[in-house]
This record gives C-alpha cells, sequence and structure tokens, in this order.
C-alpha cells in the first residue's frame, strides 16, 4: 500500500462513511463501533494536520526571533563576542596586551554654547561616525563615547600582535580626519574649528561583558586609566603616545620627545608627540625630506 500524507489519508477517510451510515441507519449495529473509530481516526489525522501547521509557524517565528537577537547582540557587542554568548550564553572575562586611545574634543563644551541642540548632536555624531570608520578599518573596537570623549582599544576582543601600530595609525587618520570635517563644514577659515587630542597607552587589561538591560563589551585596569591621563596630559591636535607604545611601533614615524611629563595622580612618564600625515607634510615642505626617528 502506497504511503500518504495525512492530509491524502484524511480526504481518502473521508468518503468511506456513506456506507457506513447506510448501514447503521438500518440497524445493523455491529457498524457503530467501525463508525466511531473511522470518525476518530478523521479527526486525528486532521489534528495533526493542525499541529503540524502549528508547529511549522512556530518554527518560522523563531528562527525570526533567533536572526532579530543575532542582530541586535551584534550591533550592541563585538562580533567575536555576540559569537560567544550566543553559543555558550555567556563571555567569559580574560586578559588581552592591548593597546587602550582616548580622544576628546577640544573646547567642546564653549563650542556647544554657541550651538542649537540639534546642530551640537548633528555635529558629535558626524565627528564620531568619522571616528568609527577609521576605528573599524585599523581594526579597533570602540569602547564607549562619553559626552565628547571617545575610547577605543586595539588588541581585544580579537587578539593580534601590531595593536600599537594600528591605534597610532588611527589616531592619526583620527586627527586628519577632523581637520577635513572642518574644511567641509566651515570652510578654509574655519579648519582648526574643532580639534581634539588624543591619548595611547599599551599594556594589559582585562575585558569583559557589562551590564543585564544593556550589556557592553568593556575593558579594565590600570592601562586604561594611564591611556586616560595621556589624552588630559597632550595638547590639541596632537597624538601623544606612552613609552610603552613607541617601543612596539615599528619603523618610519616621527616622534616629537617630549621627556618626562607629569600624569594627573601617576608618577611622571615618557611621552612622546607622533605625527599626522599632514604633520608630516608640512615638515617636508618646510624642512625637506625628514628621516622619521
Amino acid at each position: 500500500m502506497p504511503n500518504l500524507s495525512s492530509s491524502q489519508e484524511s480526504n481518502r477517510m473521508d468518503k468511506i462513511p456513506s456506507q457506513l451510515f447506510s448501514l447503521a441507519a438500518q440497524g445493523e449495529s455491529g457498524h457503530w463501533p467501525l463508525l466511531r473509530a473511522h470518525l476518530e481516526n478523521i479527526s486525528r489525522l486532521k489534528d495533526q494536520d493542525i499541529h503540524q501547521e502549528l508547529l511549522s509557524s512556530m518554527v518560522k517565528k523563531f528562527v525570526a526571533l533567533e536572526q532579530r537577537v543575532d542582530e541586535l547582540l551584534k550591533n550592541t557587542l563585538p562580533p567575536v563576542v555576540a559569537e560567544e554568548i550566543k553559543y555558550l550564553g555567556t563571555f567569559t572575562p580574560r586578559s588581552y596586551d592591548c593597546t587602550i586611545l582616548f580622544s576628546d574634543v577640544a573646547g567642546f563644551t564653549r563650542l556647544a554654547e554657541r550651538l542649537s541642540s540639534g546642530e551640537l548632536v548633528e555635529i558629535i555624531d558626524a565627528i564620531f561616525r568619522a571616528f568609527d570608520r577609521v576605528v573599524r578599518e585599523c581594526q579597533g573596537t570602540k569602547i564607549k563615547t562619553i559626552g565628547d570623549a571617545y575610547m577605543a582599544v586595539f588588541g581585544a576582543p580579537l587578539a593580534y600582535q601590531d595593536h600599537a601600530h594600528q591605534a597610532v595609525q588611527a589616531a592619526t587618520r583620527m586627527v586628519d580626519a577632523l581637520a577635513g570635517f572642518n574644511r567641509s563644514r566651515f570652510g578654509l577659515k574655519e579648519e582648526r574649528y574643532f580639534q581634539c587630542r588624543i591619548g595611547i597607552h599599551s599594556g594589559t587589561v582585562t575585558a569583559g561583558v557589562v551590564g543585564e538591560d544593556r550589556m557592553q563589551f568593556d575593558v579594565f585596569g590600570d592601562t586604561v586609566n594611564i591611556a586616560s591621563r595621556f589624552e588630559s596630559a597632550g595638547k590639541v591636535g596632537r597624538v601623544n603616545i606612552s613609552e610603552e607604545t613607541r617601543r612596539q611601533l615599528p619603523s618610519g614615524f616621527l616622534y616629537e620627545d617630549r621627556g618626562e611629563v607629569p600624569l594627573k595622580n601617576k608618577d611622571a612618564m615618557k611621552a612622546y608627540f607622533v605625527a599626522t600625515e599632514r604633520q608630516y607634510e608640512t615638515e617636508d615642505a618646510e624642512h625637506g625630506a625628514r628621516t622619521p626617528v
């Protein structure tokens, strides 16, 4: 006998009971159990169809919900962290050797007083979007923004060796990107309208996911604190790096040795300014080709 689907079997059995009804109506009581069993079979098969439809609908909804959760996780967390949480249910805290970058828009509070709230949000959004692109292209991960402050890590949560190099490249590009933003928005005469200070330090951090209602990948440790101090001890339009970061850079960068610089609540540390691409061009134009330190 060929195999039939539940719907095909139900259709076939729907055609059988006319003879059973006729016999039962004529007083053939022995046919009542057969008729009852037949009706129960029809009900069972139709219930199976309904259950299959419900199951199929539930599976589709579950798949759509899972895709939505994946999108939310990946929009909130770095992809490698989101994947670990998806499959393991958690992200285990761990240590990384990495480089931390802090940036702050100089004089932002004063400039904000001259702008409407709409203009203020529009400008800071445009600046941070430009920073986001640079950080992504340099294999970094944005950690957070607080007001006009921007923090990123290089070498975590995906570990790699040249994190100091990538961080410094990102920093010099961020300074140049901000100058380009000023020129495009305010014209050549307003090139110095918005400027940033950037501080960078390399070392060990502990990384993990914090928060319940809104999970966030974050990094902790003295390396983070020192990087923040290097930003505060920097100068507008310059990239201020530590000795630990400088030692990990390849040749080809132009430095300005600042000697030991006092840091808030820290001992003084050696610091260096790194030239951006535009500063390289200025040095070349004024002094001819120079050999980077």
